[in-house]
């Protein structure tokens, strides 16, 4: 069963760029967009348990105990008329009044902040017992305040001559990192799937999964064990050509990383495919590649050059003798509705590589 680990090696070595590439898709999401911060929410900060050091970075999930201001509003204009508020930036309370930062809403969450902030004028003005103040609870990521953002910041509290106490912080509510805390889950569970994307295959192939066609293959003929010595031989015998192994017991390649062994009478048919790539309707070059087409119905698609397509298929009609080759509609439909034309054309074929298999009739090509 040495072969069988060989075949397990090469898919392994197969399945290692993918990988690479689903890794390096995963780090770069995680990177730019920072979703990564929503691991912040397991263990969320109240404001009493920060400090000015501890701020940034921080997710709080606390009650906003007073808003005394907006400091910057961004508008929404149509034919150069304001029709709508997108967000504010407001100054609230840090701890005690002793420090003071910023709290950044959105739309969605403008609502209940401007009604705490005007619940805070009036109790200020003596208008509103303190005490039926209402709860205003807010969620979301502490960070720096943008350069641009900072100067409507201290433009604002510049007369007070306290900057000291104005920490450069905002807290945006349902947001971590810039993002809305739903996008960030989003964006975190779309970098999980890409990095299982490119694990999956590599533990598949630890794990044999990609030998399983070629167990199957020589379950067929008997015992396990004998069968694989046997196509072991032809493995290490048969010569390759253009990635595939073939002789009158079996033919044999790397479908990507999955092994696919085959009996000669497995395939009925093989031709070229020309696909013309072509970029804003301008030609941009051809890819090519090699179909075969199996008495059960499936296909693989074996890309190389077109020389080595041609290449592949001289051997095949050599090798191969049962093998239909070229394309044509009529095969297509041929091979569709009656495949037990492509069987008998393989029961004419076989003894030129002495070998002897029934196949059902229905007609032939």
């Amino acid at each position: 069963m040495e072969w069988l680990k060989q075949l397990r090696t090469t898919s392994v070595k197969k399945s290692i760029p993918g990988l690479l590439l689903f890794v390096i898709a995963a780090a770069a999401l995680l990177f730019f967009s920072k979703c990564y911060g929503v691991f912040g929410m397991l263990s969320p900060k109240t404001f009493s348990e920060l400090t000015p050091e501890t701020l940034n970075g921080a997710f709080v999930d606390d009650d906003v105990p007073v808003i005394y201001d907006y400091y910057l509003e961004e508008v929404k204009t149509k034919n150069g008329r304001t029709v709508g508020t997108v967000s504010r930036q407001y100054i609230i309370d840090l701890d005690d009044e002793l420090y003071y930062m910023g709290l950044y809403a959105h739309d969605g969450a403008m609502k209940d902040a401007n009604e705490m902030m005007q619940a805070c004028e009036k109790a200020l003005n003596g208008e509103l017992d303190p005490a039926e103040l209402p709860v205003y609870h807010v969620r979301g990521m502490i960070r720096a305040m943008t350069e641009e953002d900072l100067g409507y910041y201290r433009e604002y509290t510049d007369g007070l001559d306290m900057d000291e106490y104005f920490l450069p912080y905002y807290l945006e509510v349902e947001y971590i990192n810039g993002l809305p805390i739903v996008l960030s889950w989003i964006l975190l569970g779309v970098a999980v799937l890409l990095l299982g994307l490119g694990i999956w295959p590599v533990i598949k192939a630890l794990t044999g999964g990609f030998q399983k066609q070629v167990r199957a293959k020589l379950s067929e003929s008997g015992s396990l064990e004998a069968e694989a010595e046997r196509a072991e031989r032809f493995y290490e015998s048969a010569p390759e050509t253009c990635g595939v192994r073939m002789d009158r017991n079996y033919v044999f390649f790397q479908n990507g990383a999955e092994s696919i062994l085959l009996r000669p009478w497995d395939v009925a048919w093989a031709y070229q495919s020309t696909t013309q790539h072509r970029t804003n309707g301008i030609p941009t070059g051809k890819t090519y590649a090699a179909i075969l087409r199996t008495m059960d119905g499936k296909q693989y698609t074996l890309g190389m050059k077109e020389a080595e397509v041609q290449t592949l298929l001289e051997t095949m009609a050599s090798t191969l003798p049962g093998v239909v080759l070229g394309y044509d509609k009529e095969l297509e439909r041929l091979y569709k509705e009656n495949r037990n034309a492509f069987r008998q054309r393989w029961e004419e074929k076989l003894p030129e590589l002495g070998q002897t298999r029934g196949f059902s009739g229905g007609g032939s090509l």
